[in-house]
């Protein structure tokens, strides 16, 4: 059993680190490895990935927390973003942090624009200096391990897939016949122009004006890149979707269970959370072709991949799915089956205790 630091954003941020930290804690690993978390979440106004002095501040605090905290731990467990550059110093000095204290130190990956970021050779140069302390970099999708291995050794770049809590989540069940409400789409994610939310808001404007009747929901709140983003996304608002605000991890099976379809247009993401989630709530599901979203989302069983930035593939393939209930139980149904071989909490728990392993017998 080995004594882990996991070093995270928790509650109150939303999103795929504190859902996936969440889930770790609440898995098999915390039976078999003595598990502490440091929660390095801020309430203050969101500023990810830029250089201010409000942002330094809290690096420079929470190296010190990482120092302090991981005295006596054998592993440093870091969950990062990894890009742009000020995320990947902050990165390095968390990490740094953990070295000197002498532990196996972990830099997991989530950012799902880390391939489009290290572009230029003064980028891999800084991603592989901040990179020396780690002794493993973990990503979560295909495309994230392969740009991370361009720059770091091989030996060093691994990949560990999401998972989810499958129990946690009830399949869907149809509501009575006949149909009391109309067909609703969900989305779950911040609310910002890059995970495509305005594209869904086009889209459904599309499926309105041909007839299809549907209610949109979309429940998210402010990104990490500041209000800026989230007011783009409400100003595009035309009174139709209802919007949810937030919900904690132990609400989001009855906010799933609630939906008849899922979407997440997303630009650019890795291995999203909420695609699987919904997933494991036996949702069909429509998403954008960005990470690892094809690996997940079988095109005409459990849902459909379209292209990003394009509503017009948003609304062609949501309109089957809200005019067809049983083509919604169908692939809803091998969805849940698919996320439960595949992407469960218990897989990507065993793989991260086995990395542990690894790291231990290094040491």
């Amino acid at each position: 059993m080995s004594k882990v630091l996991l070093v995270g954003k928790g509650a109150p941020d939303r999103g795929g680190i504190p859902t996936f930290l969440d889930t770790l804690l609440h898995s098999r690993l915390a039976d078999e490895h003595d598990l502490e978390f440091l929660n390095v979440a801020h309430s203050s106004t969101p500023q990810g990935g830029k250089a201010t002095a409000a942002n330094v501040g809290r690096t420079l605090r929470d190296t010190v927390a990482v120092w302090r905290a991981a005295k006596g731990r054998d592993v440093v467990h870091i969950h990062s973003a990894l890009a742009p550059a000020v995320t990947v110093v902050r990165a390095a000095l968390l990490a740094l942090a953990g070295r000197a204290r002498g532990c196996a130190v972990v830099v997991h990956a989530h950012g799902g624009n880390i391939q489009f970021w290290l572009t230029t050779p003064l980028r891999r140069a800084v991603m592989r200096l901040a990179m020396l302390p780690a002794h493993r970099v973990v990503a979560v999708w295909t495309a994230g391990r392969e740009a991370l291995r361009v720059v770091l050794p091989e030996q060093r770049v691994g990949l560990i897939d999401n998972g989810v809590r499958v129990e946690d989540y009830a399949p869907h069940q149809a509501p009575p016949e006949p149909q009391e409400r109309l067909p609703r789409v969900l989305y779950v994610g911040l609310l910002t122009p890059r995970k495509g939310v305005v594209d869904l808001l086009n889209a459904s404007r599309l499926l309105r004006d041909r007839g299809v009747a549907h209610e949109l929901w979309l429940l998210g709140g402010t990104p990490d890149e500041g209000p800026d983003a989230e007011a783009e996304v409400r100003a595009a608002l035309d009174g139709t979707a209802k919007l949810l605000g937030t919900r904690p991890p132990e609400e989001m099976p009855a906010a799933f269970a609630e939906a008849d379809v899922f979407c997440l247009p997303s630009w650019w993401e890795a291995m999203p959370l909420s695609v699987l989630e919904a997933m494991a709530a036996g949702l069909p599901v429509v998403a954008t072709d960005v990470g690892d979203v094809s690996r997940a989302v079988a095109e005409g069983v459990t849902g459909h991949v379209v292209p990003t930035k394009d509503p017009e593939a948003l609304a062609a393939a949501l309109e089957p799915l809200l005019t067809d209930a049983d083509l919604r139980r169908r692939m809803g149904a091998a969805g849940h089956q698919r996320v439960n071989a595949m992407f469960s909490s218990a897989v990507t728990a065993g793989e991260v205790s086995a990395l542990y392993a690894e790291l231990e017998r290094a040491r």
